[in-house]
């Protein structure tokens, strides 16, 4: 793919959706201020082309920053190329301009396959691409258009909730989305709750010190930006692990983005009543539904909503009712979440390292990438459901399997996902590198990273 820069943004994303999964080189394509989107949009090979042809026509990059030579009497940089030097001292301005270029695009890679090994890539991108307006059209039509089959559900590294873009990124419709197939209310009651800055949410000072003060035994959602999490979710990706600014105020686009989420959450819950426990843009959040839902809403809290005036009103609305066991109900929510099974036991463990036991460990909370880490009666389970499963050759597993070595493997499974693999002799658990169909059709690379293994 030739000259990318001079494409339209809707043309740019087209062109790598057709692509598909053949490698990609974006020829002369590639500056410091674009090859971060680039890459994300699918580049594999970029090359300094453009970067040198710039400096033939009298431009120095800095950054993401296009200065022309003429206007300088030092060049601005300490690379090994300019060293500070005086404009007037070098000998060839044209060819050290485009080496300082190609140095420029080259750190900028560098940043960008250090991002890739983080997970942080898409947090990165959506900063770079505010700086032009062609950029940022770009982004959104991708996450508008593109295919994210193969993206994954589930990641190690913190969501920068920091620009309107962050509210399409993937992993929040995703989440959206499945969390509401999957929730299950108890009661027809729910408390609404602002987010806070520790996570997960119950850990929190705000939540712990609410709870000392109230008996809460009615569903809970918290509100955020962009997230609107049912305690249920709290301990998934990216509700888990995640990062947003806060200054008190809310943009109409916030508001309205959060409260449609809210709404069906409440709409799911068929509930009867939403006691709204919030104050500031939150309660503009419950207020721009509360003309829309067949629930009445009572508001609970002042300006401050851990006050005593605050507490007594949250009392008077919601105690008295049967105890639930929330720890049990945020591992049934989970495993629905991530496999779509139910499984018995009994909850163990102090919050949030929880783990589900039946005489031996099922499964434990795995708060590095949020999710469930699975042990043998659970894997056996969705063996013989032949869901997020891998079947390999009849090889001796030890801490990697290769895509060559796959036979078959559920569509559903995308990177990350915590899957089953099996041969005729052993089976286990593992983490997949790549989505199932990958796996499948490809003949080299990593598909799965084992992390235990049981005899047949």
């Amino acid at each position: 793919l030739t000259s990318l820069h001079l494409l339209s943004p809707r043309q740019l994303v087209d062109v790598f959706e057709r692509a598909g999964k053949k490698p990609v080189y974006a020829a002369s394509s590639a500056l410091p201020s674009n090859v971060s989107l680039l890459i994300y949009l699918g580049a594999d090979l970029v090359d300094n082309v453009l970067a040198i042809a710039k400096a033939y026509n009298g431009v120095f990059l800095m950054g993401e920053i296009e200065v022309q030579v003429e206007k300088l009497q030092r060049l601005p940089c300490n690379c090994i190329h300019c060293q500070g030097k005086f404009v007037e001292e070098v000998d060839n301005l044209s060819k050290t301009v485009a080496r300082h270029n190609t140095e420029m695009l080259r750190m900028e890679v560098e940043k960008c396959r250090r991002l890739i090994l983080d997970e942080e890539l898409r947090n990165y991108v959506e900063s770079k691409v505010k700086l032009d307006p062609e950029l940022t059209s770009a982004l959104r039509f991708s996450d508008a258009l593109r295919d994210h089959s193969t993206f994954p559900r589930f990641k190690k590294s913190r969501c920068n909730f920091s620009a309107l873009e962050s509210f399409n990124r993937f992993e929040v419709r995703y989440f959206f989305n499945r969390a509401l197939e999957c929730y299950q209310p108890f009661s027809d009651t729910v408390l609404l709750l602002p987010c806070t800055a520790r996570k997960p949410y119950l850990i929190s000072r705000t939540h712990r010190y609410l709870r000392s003060r109230v008996k809460i035994n009615v569903n809970e959602i918290i509100i955020s930006s962009p997230l609107v999490v049912p305690r249920e979710f709290e301990l998934l990706y990216p509700a888990v692990n995640y990062d947003t600014p806060v200054t008190g105020y809310w943009s109409d686009e916030e508001i309205s983005f959060v409260s449609g989420w809210l709404k069906k959450f409440i709409e799911k819950g068929k509930f009867s009543k939403v006691i709204a426990h919030v104050a500031g843009g939150y309660r503009k959040v419950v207020e721009r539904i509360e003309g829309e839902i067949q629930a009445e809403v009572v508001y609970t809290a002042e300006d401050d909503i851990l006050s005593d005036k605050s507490i007594d009103r949250l009392k008077k609305e919601i105690e008295g009712y049967e105890r639930v066991d929330l720890y049990r109900r945020i591992i049934d929510h989970m495993l629905s979440y991530q496999f779509g099974i139910s499984f018995g036991g009994e909850v163990k463990g102090r919050y949030p390292e929880l783990e589900l036991h039946d005489k031996k460990r099922l499964a434990r909370v795995d708060r590095i990438y949020g999710m469930l880490d699975i042990y043998e009666d659970i894997a056996v389970h969705l063996l013989e459901k032949k869901i997020y499963s891998v079947e390999i050759g009849d090889f001796d597993v030890k801490g990697t399997i290769f895509a060559g070595g796959v036979i078959n493997a559920d569509e559903k499974i995308r990177p990350n996902d915590l899957v089953v693999f099996c041969n005729s002799k052993i089976f286990g658990v593992g983490i997949a590198a790549m989505s199932g169909r990958e796996m499948v059709e490809s003949e080299r690379g990593i598909a799965v990273k084992v992390k235990r293994k049981f005899l047949m």
